[in-house]
C-alpha cells in the first residue's frame, strides 16, 4: 500500500495532490489541507514528502522574488535612485540564491547509492556557500554605488515610482517570508526558515526606501545614498550570519539544545542506563545521530533489541526533523571497563584505596550504576553500591544534564497519584542508603532527610551542591526534589544516589576525624 492510498484509507476522502494540494497544506487552504490528527500527519510527513513540499516552495518563491525585482527594475530606470537600486539588486540575489538551493532540494530527492550512501541531502550545504558569495558580492555592489553617488548627487525622478516599487518590494518579500517560514518549519529545514527570515528583513529595507523618497520631497537628496549604506550595511550583517551558519553546517556543529534533547529522549527509554556517546550531524534539512547507550548486562538479545528500536521511536517522534538514527548497546560493565582503562603499572594506582590496586573498579559516577531487586521485585538500592562509592567522585555528577529541580504545584496537584509513589519510592531509597528518617514537605515538590546532627546537614549540602541536584535545608533537616514525572531508573535513583554517594563520604569524615582525636 503506498502513502496516498494509506492516507486515503485513514481520512475517508482524497485531498488535491501536486502543486495544488502542497500550497493547500502550507496555507491551510478549506478543502485542501491535511489536517486529519497524529496519525495522518506522521503518514505524510516523510523525507519525499519534504523535499517535493520544498521543491514547490522555492520555485514559488523563485517566481515571486523575480516578480518583484521585474517591477522594481522598470521603475528604477524611470527613478535613478542608488536606494531602489539597492533594494532591486537585493532581491535580485535572493531570487538568485533560490536557484542554488532548488537545485540542492532536486538533488536531495535523489536515492543513495554505493558512492553517495547518504544520499546527496548535503547539497543543501553547498548550496548555500553560492548564496553566501552572493549575498557579499551584493553588499559590495550597493556599498559602491551609494558611495559614488554621495559625490556626484542629482535629484530623483518620478518620486511616485519610488514609492510604488519599494511597497511591491516589501509585499513580494513578505509573501516569501510567510512561505518559506511556513514550509521550513514544517519539513524542518533550517536552510528555508533562514531564507524566509532574510526575505523578512528584506521587505522591511524596502521599506526603507521610503527614506529617499522623503528625502527627495524636502530637498535632501543626500539622503537617497545615505539609504543606499543602511541597507549594504545590512547585508553585510546578513552575510557574516549566513557565512557563520554555511560555516557550521560544513563543520558538522549542531545547536546544542538538540544535543540535549537527544541525550534527554534517549535516556529516558526504559532499560537505558546511561548514554556515553552520542554524535548528530545534519544532511541537508534530516538530523543524523548515532548513540551508544549502556544497559543491563543481563538483558536477552531480543530485549536489547527492543531498546534500540525504542530509542529510534522516541527520537524520530520527539524531533521532527529527525532522518535516521544508529544505536548501539552495550552491557554497562564493557562501558566501565572502557571508561576506567589499563592502570596496571600506573604511579596512579598509589592514589587508590589499597583493595582497588589489583583490580579494575569503576570510575563511571553512581547514578551509571544499574538497579539491582530484590525478590520481591523492588529495587535494592542498599546492594546497588558497594565499593562503587569510593571512587564515585572522580566520574563527576551523580545527576547529568540540567539542575534536577522539585516539580511545580501546579504539576504535583494534576497527578497526586503518580506523586505519591515517587515520594514513596524516594522515601523507601534514602531510609535504605542511610538509616535516617525521612520527612514528607509541606512544600510540593520536596522531600526531606533528617540529619544526626546539624552540623552532618550542613557537611552534605556542602556535598551536594556539586552534585547537580537541588537542596535545601531547614536546621537539621535537607530536602531533595521530587515530582510526578520522576521515574524509577533515572531522577528517583539521582536523587537516592546523590544521598548515599555524600552520606557515604560522611561517615568517612567522621570516621577520619574519630581518628585523629585518637
Amino acid at each position: 500500500m503506498t502513502v496516498t492510498d494509506q492516507r486515503q484509507k485513514k481520512t475517508g476522502h482524497q485531498h488535491p495532490e501536486g502543486i495544488l494540494g502542497l500550497l493547500g497544506e502550507v496555507f491551510h487552504l478549506p478543502g485542501l489541507s491535511h489536517e486529519h490528527g497524529e496519525t495522518d500527519s506522521i503518514v505524510v510527513d516523510d523525507a519525499v514528502r519534504d523535499n517535493s513540499l520544498g521543491i514547490v516552495t522555492v520555485w514559488v518563491a523563485l517566481i515571486l522574488l523575480w516578480l518583484t525585482t521585474v517591477i522594481q527594475a522598470v521603475l528604477y530606470l524611470q527613478s535613478n535612485s542608488v536606494a531602489l537600486l539597492a533594494d532591486t539588486a537585493h532581491n535580485l540575489v535572493d531570487a538568485l540564491n533560490s536557484v542554488p538551493l532548488l537545485i540542492a532540494f532536486y538533488l536531495a530527492t535523489r536515492a543513495a547509492s554505493r558512492r553517495f550512501t547518504y544520499g546527496l541531502g548535503r547539497a543543501e550545504d553547498l548550496a548555500g556557500i553560492f548564496i553566501v558569495l552572493s549575498i557579499v558580492y551584493s553588499a559590495y555592489h550597493i556599498m559602491q554605488e551609494s558611495i559614488q553617488r554621495f559625490f556626484n548627487p542629482f535629484p530623483l525622478e518620478n518620486v511616485g515610482l519610488i514609492a510604488l516599487a519599494a511597497f511591491v518590494g516589501f509585499v513580494g518579500n513578505e509573501a516569501v517570508a510567510i512561505l518559506q517560514i511556513r514550509v521550513g518549519k514544517r519539513i524542518g529545514s533550517d536552510a528555508m526558515i533562514a531564507d524566509g527570515n532574510h526575505a523578512r528583513v528584506d521587505g522591511i529595507t524596502s521599506l526603507a526606501v521610503f527614506g529617499a523618497v522623503f528625502g527627495s520631497w524636502i530637498g535632501l537628496p543626500i539622503l537617497d545614498p545615505i539609504i543606499g549604506v543602511i541597507i549594504g550595511v545590512a547585508i553585510i550583517g546578513i552575510a557574516f550570519q549566513a557565512i557563520k551558519k554555511v560555516f557550521y553546517r560544513l563543520m558538522d556543529a549542531i545547536d546544542p539544545s538538540i544535543t540535549s534533547q537527544l541525550e534527554h529522549f534517549a535516556s529516558q527509554v526504559e532499560g537505558v542506563e546511561q548514554i556515553i556517546k552520542l554524535r548528530a550531524h545534519w544532511v541537508g534539512h534530516r538530523l543524523f545521530a548515532e548513540i551508544t547507550a549502556t544497559i543491563d548486562e543481563k538483558r536477552s538479545l531480543v530485549e536489547s533489541h527492543s531498546i534500540a528500536q525504542h530509542i529510534r521511536v522516541a527520537l524520530i517522534d520527539s524531533i521532527p526533523a529527525m532522518g535516521e538514527v544508529t544505536v548501539q548497546l552495550q552491557p554497562a560493565f564493557v562501558a566501565q571497563s572502557n571508561a576506567g582503562g589499563n592502570l596496571t603499572n600506573s604511579p596512579l594506582l598509589n592514589i587508590l584505596p589499597p583493595r582497588y590496586q589489583n583490580q579494575v573498579p569503576s570510575a563511571a559516577p553512581m547514578g551509571a550504576a544499574g538497579l539491582k531487586y530484590d525478590k520481591d521485585g523492588n529495587a535494592a538500592w542498599d546492594e546497588i553500591w558497594t565499593d562503587f562509592c569510593d571512587l564515585a567522585l572522580a566520574g563527576g555528577p551523580s545527576h547529568r544534564g540540567t539542575l534536577l529541580e522539585p516539580g511545580i504545584p501546579e504539576d504535583v496537584r494534576a497527578n497526586p497519584e503518580e506523586y505519591e509513589k515517587v515520594l514513596q519510592e524516594l522515601e523507601r531509597g534514602i531510609r535504605m542508603v542511610t538509616g535516617l528518617k525521612v520527612i514528607r514537605s509541606e512544600s510540593p515538590g520536596w522531600i526531606g532527610m533528617e540529619c544526626e546532627s546539624e552540623e552532618m546537614a550542613l557537611w552534605l549540602i556542602r556535598a551536594i551542591v556539586v552534585e547537580n541536584v537541588s537542596v535545601r535545608r531547614q536546621q537539621k533537616t535537607l530536602y531533595f526534589p521530587a515530582a510526578p514525572h520522576f521515574t524509577l531508573a533515572k531522577e528517583i535513583k539521582n536523587v537516592v544516589t546523590v544521598v548515599a554517594k555524600t552520606n557515604h563520604y560522611w561517615q568517612e569524615h567522621m570516621k577520619g576525624k574519630e581518628a585523629t582525636l585518637l
